[in-house]
């Protein structure tokens, strides 16, 4: 290729016949086995159930990044933190009506 001219081969923007074939091939492949799906899951014991759930898990929840707490590194420290938590108002809890 010379200085960005094009001089040959596919025009831009052609796509590759042979992995569009292959992709049709696999789309296919997996449109028929989803319709088997059901069977083979009835077919699974338990816990190999369990293991293809927690591999699917992460594709269906989003995972949760950890909370930094902060950490309180002496009595005083930890003392105050209590007195905060202490003087925080709370909001109150909506009324639901239903009566037992």
């Amino acid at each position: 290729m010379a200085k960005g001219v094009k001089t040959g081969g596919r025009q831009k923007g052609t796509t590759n016949k042979l992995s569009g074939t292959v992709k049709e091939m696999i789309t296919q492949f997996v449109t028929d086995e989803l319709q088997h799906l059901p069977t083979l899951l009835n077919k699974l014991e338990p816990k190999e159930k369990i293991d293809l759930l927690l591999k699917l898990l992460p594709y269906t929840t989003p995972k949760i990044a950890p909370i930094d707490a902060p950490i309180e590194k002496s009595p005083q420290e930890r003392r105050e933190f209590l007195k905060r938590m202490m003087n925080m108002k709370m909001p109150e809890q909506p009324s639901v009506g239903i009566l037992y």
